[in-house]
Order: structure tokens, then C-alpha cells, then sequence
């Protein structure tokens, strides 16, 4: 690591505190290298003394090579290198050869080894990071310079006329240190190289840890993370707010498990066992959970989701639930919900008071032609009756049927000869495949609403030019019916009401949401084509009654088919 590089990275204490060598001050990281140098001079002193102490005691070189290295120590922990510009410290490594020589000279010949000294400064140049070709040139002569020390004339234990060859013997030794330090230079810039990138990684790790912080906390969306064991590792703000909405009466906080759970109707307590966190610590996935938490004017509604978390050998390790507070669209829909019965319960008083002097009119002595009139209006009068009956059904989420003997070939031709004239006008071909007689055990109202409802629909949309057939049959035991959502269960015989059209047609999207309340296609809306998206869900509600499916089939541009099916033999409710 670098010496004079002052960037460092996070903090990596253990248990025991310890740091990483580039945290500390630089006059601290200074002694720190000149430390091995330190301690191996000391082991060289004691050595020395013990096999030699003449040496020890008597070489004026010994001494002043023990002592420059013991100054030195102290130089690189009390010099305030910071102060200065990095390269400055180097002054110590080079120094550092000179105390090596001579003790290299005094004590040669009594510990081996003795030139291995000078690999100190050599690794503390290289390692240093600052200009490394210079740091090794000077790693190289300082080694050269130390190897070649007791060979310069006046300090050759042998005579002038042997000197020359015996500078060959340590040529070897400057290149071994010049070695050294290429891999120590090389180690170190690797590493460096790697710190830079493990830091630039844990500034991104960072940055988008903050901007994921920023993006958690201003979502209106509650979020809760808890790690395998239950404890909480995230809560935002906006699930901060609904915890306190929970608290019992007089209570600043408090676990989850204490909070005020209700199920959808904000009435019913939800047990322990099936409290949303509970069943997430479970490992529970689900989607769209709908609850109530508090109590009086404070309760709101939520929709929780739950998600489990696995690690790497694919043990639960946690859960992120997400509550998502659906209180004003409960209220829309209840707010719906009571505006479709309260109209609804308006419809039906004057509706009741036509009926009732359309059968006055009735009891007097008529035309012929007009009594045909009248008789076709009070059955119109009683099909919209129903309508607004079924509204009200709809709006109390009520679909009972009442059943009796009837005739449903001839239920289903009044409705094709009350939407007669509609087709006419509409420019479109009705054609009708009715047995004479076909009985049932079904509630006719409703059943005349289903019909009237299919009918309706394929004329509204179909353009004129275009064809609506109407076929009723019979079929015999077919053991279920194939392709229903929730199938019904086979057995005994079946009627088949089937409505086709080739009117605008729809997509697979919309095909998926046609039965729900007060949806309406696209082509629909842009055509402004009068309609409340009620007709299709009230429909399939009253079929099911009857133990039954509808089933649609349809293609964009082509036309659609209607195929109803309930049991000859009534409701199975």
C-alpha cells in the first residue's frame, strides 16, 4: 500500500479494532516501515554479541551503523511528514543504506546474511508509490552501494592486488534487490489498482443506497423489510405513519403483533396466526390482501402484498411486505355502490305505478290493436322492473334466484320479438334456431334479463349491415363444462343459450376484463355508444345463480359469440 497516497478506505474494525494499514497518519505509517528494518538490526546486535562481542563492543563501525539505524527510527516517528511533500520521507530508506554499510562490514564475517539488510529500504522505496522508476534505480544503487562498501580500497580485508576480482563476488546481489523491488513495485501498484476499484465500488454501493433511501422514503407506499429472524431492517415513512395509525388508544408505540387488524369490513379482528407480517416470517407469498387497521375515524384500509427473500443456498431470509392505502378507492367503490341503489330504488316507484295503471287499462273493454300495444308495454314495463331490480341486486352484491317451470324457448322468443323492431332500424338481420318447447327450472325474470342483456349488447354493437343469431339446444350429459374458470359440475342435462354477432369485436385484454362492473371497451367509449358497463357482470351473476357459465368468444373486427349454459334441472344454490 501506497505510503503517500493520504485516500483510505471505510473503516474495516474488527472485534478487536484493528485498522487498515492506509487509515493511519502518515508519520505512524513511516515508523511502521522502518520498524522491520529496527527489529532485524536488534536481532543482528544480539547475534553478534553472542557469537562475537569483540565485534559487538569493539568496531567503531558496528556501532555507528547500530546507532544510524536507531536515530533513524526515531527520526521517522517524530518528523512531522505531513507537513511536507511525500517524497521527503524518503530521506530515511536512503539513509537507511548508509547505516546498513557499515554494519555490513563489521559483521559480515560473523552472521550470514548480513547484505539481506539493504532489502528493507529496497521494498520500502518501491512499495512507496511515488515515482517508481526512480524509487527502483535508487533501491538499486543503494543495495550496490551497501554490497560494495567493504570492497572500496582502504576497506578490503585483503590485499590492493586482489580487490579487483573480489568486486565480482557481490555483483549478483544489487540485481536480486532490483528484482525485489520490480515485485514489490509491481505488488503494490496491483493493489493500489484495486483499492481504487474496490473504493470507486463502494462509492456507487453508496450513491445508490442513498438514492434507493430517497426513493423508499418519498413513496406514499408503505414498506416493511424483516430478515429471517423477525427483525425489522427497513421501515419507511410513509409505513411509520400507518404503524402509529394501529396503536391501541393511549399508546406511543408498541410491536407489530399489537396492532389494531381488522379484516376488509373494518369490524372483524384479524387472529394472530393470519396477521399480513406473520404469514410473510412464514415464507407466505400474496398479492391485493385487503385489511383495515385502527379503529373509529382513524381507520384506513390497506392493500398488503408480501414477497419472500432466499440467500444463496435457498433458505428463507426474510420478507418485504408492501402496504398500499386504498382507503379513498373503498370509498369510491362504496360511494358507487350507493348511488346505482339509491337511483335504482328511484326508477323503480314510478316504473311500479305504470305497471299498475297499464293493468287498469287492460281491464277495459280496448281495441284489439291497442290492447296489443299495451300488452307489449307492460312487458316491457315488467323487463325494466327487473333491470332495476337487478340494480339493486348488484348494489347489495346479491344474486339469489327464485326458481319455477318454465319454458325457455318461449321466454327467449319474447325477447327476440321485443328487440325487433330495434334491429330493424339498426339496419341488421335477427335471425332465431328455437326448439317449440324447451323446460327449465330457472328464475324467468332473471333469465329474461340474461337474454334481453345479450340481445341488447349484439345489436348496440353491430354495425348495420351486420347479422345477430339466436340459438337455443339442449344438450345431454356432458360431464362438466370444459374451459369455465371454476367449472360446474357435470351430470344431468344442460341448456345452451347461444347470442352471435359480427359487431366490432374485442382483443384478448378486454375479453379479460368484460365482466367486470362498469367496464367498457375502448371502441365503445371512443363511439360514445350509451351504456353504464353494468349489463355483462349483472349477467354472469345471475347465471352462476343458476348453477351455470357464460362463455365469450371473440375477435376483433370479426364479432362475438355468447354462449350461456345452466342446468335443466334449476339452481344448484
Amino acid at each position: 500500500m501506497s505510503l503517500a497516497t493520504p485516500t483510505t478506505l471505510p473503516s474495516a474494525k474488527g472485534a478487536e479494532g484493528r485498522r487498515h494499514f492506509g487509515q493511519f497518519p502518515l508519520q505512524r505509517r513511516v515508523l511502521l516501515s522502518q520498524m522491520p528494518l529496527a527489529i532485524s538490526t536488534v536481532v543482528v546486535a544480539i547475534a553478534v554479541l553472542v557469537i562475537e562481542p569483540g565485534v559487538a563492543t569493539g568496531s567503531p563501525h558496528f556501532v555507528l551503523g547500530l546507532g544510524g539505524i536507531g536515530l533513524l527510527t526515531v527520526l521517522a516517528g517524530v518528523v512531522p511528514w505531513h507537513r511536507f511533500h511525500p517524497v521527503v520521507y524518503w530521506v530515511i530508506p536512503l539513509l537507511d543504506f548508509v547505516a546498513i554499510a557499515p554494519l555490513w562490514t563489521a559483521a559480515r564475517y560473523v552472521v550470514d546474511g548480513m547484505s539481506l539488510l539493504s532489502a528493507f529500504p529496497v521494498f520500502w522505496l518501491a512499495w512507496s508509490g511515488i515515482y517508481p522508476a526512480l524509487a527502483l534505480t535508487l533501491g538499486f544503487l543503494g543495495s550496490a552501494a551497501v554490497t560494495w562498501w567493504p570492497y572500496l580500497p582502504g576497506e578490503a580485508p585483503f590485499p590492493d592486488e586482489l580487490v579487483e576480482s573480489a568486486l565480482t563476488r557481490p555483483v549478483v546481489v544489487p540485481f536480486l534487490m532490483l528484482a525485489l523491488g520490480v515485485a514489490a513495485s509491481i505488488l503494490t501498484r496491483s493493489m493500489d489498482k484495486q483499492r481504487v476499484e474496490l473504493r470507486s465500488a463502494l462509492d456507487r454501493a453508496a450513491s445508490q443506497n442513498r438514492m434507493l433511501q430517497a426513493v423508499v422514503e418519498t413513496s406514499d407506499v408503505g414498506i416493511l423489510v424483516v430478515d429471517g429472524r423477525g427483525n425489522d431492517i427497513l421501515m419507511n415513512q410513509a409505513q411509520r405513519r400507518t404503524h402509529f395509525i394501529g396503536l391501541p388508544p393511549g399508546r406511543d408505540d408498541g410491536p407489530e403483533d399489537e396492532l389494531l387488524l381488522f379484516e376488509a369490513d373494518g369490524v372483524t379482528p384479524i387472529p394472530p396466526e393470519e396477521r399480513p407480517v406473520t404469514q410473510a416470517l412464514q415464507g407466505k407469498d400474496y398479492r391485493g390482501r385487503i385489511i383495515a387497521i385502527g379503529t373509529d375515524g382513524s381507520q384506513q384500509h390497506l392493500s398488503v402484498s408480501a414477497s419472500s427473500m432466499y440467500d444463496e443456498e435457498d433458505h428463507f431470509d426474510g420478507t418485504v411486505v408492501v402496504f398500499q392505502n386504498v382507503t379513498d378507492l373503498m370509498d369510491a367503490i362504496q360511494t358507487r355502490e350507493r348511488f346505482v341503489a339509491e337511483v335504482s330504488h328511484e326508477f323503480r316507484t314510478p316504473l311500479t305505478s305504470i305497471i299498475g295503471y297499464l293493468d287498469v287499462a287492460l281491464d277495459e273493454d280496448l281495441d284489439p290493436i291497442v290492447r296489443k300495444f299495451l300488452i307489449t308495454s307492460q312487458r316491457n314495463a315488467d323487463r325494466l322492473l327487473g333491470l332495476v331490480t337487478s340494480l339493486l341486486d348488484s348494489a347489495a352484491d346479491s344474486s339469489t334466484v327464485t326458481v319455477q317451470e318454465v319454458n325457455l324457448a318461449r321466454l327467449v322468443q319474447n325477447s327476440v320479438e321485443s328487440v325487433e323492431v330495434q334491429a330493424k332500424k339498426a339496419g341488421l338481420r335477427l335471425t332465431a334456431d328455437l326448439p317449440d318447447r324447451m323446460g327449465a327450472e330457472a328464475d324467468p325474470v332473471k333469465m329474461s334479463q340474461v337474454v334481453d342483456n345479450l340481445l341488447s349488447n349484439a345489436i348496440k354493437y353491430t354495425p348495420a349491415g351486420g347479422s345477430v343469431t339466436v340459438a337455443l339446444r339442449r344438450l345431454g350429459g356432458v360431464g362438466g363444462i370444459g374451459g369455465v374458470d371454476g367449472g360446474v359440475d357435470g351430470g344431468g342435462d344442460w341448456a345452451e343459450l347461444t347470442v352471435r354477432d359480427t359487431g366490432f369485436g374485442m382483443t384478448k385484454a378486454e375479453r379479460e376484463r368484460l365482466f367486470t362492473n362498469f367496464y367498457r371497451t375502448e371502441h365503445v367509449r371512443k363511439a360514445a355508444i350509451p351504456g353504464t358497463g353494468l349489463g355483462l357482470a349483472i349477467t354472469q351473476g345471475f347465471v352462476r345463480a343458476h348453477g351455470g357459465e357464460i362463455l365469450v368468444s371473440s375477435e376483433k373486427d370479426v364479432g362475438s359469440t355468447f354462449t350461456v349454459r345452466i342446468p335443466i334441472a334449476g339452481s344448484t344454490f
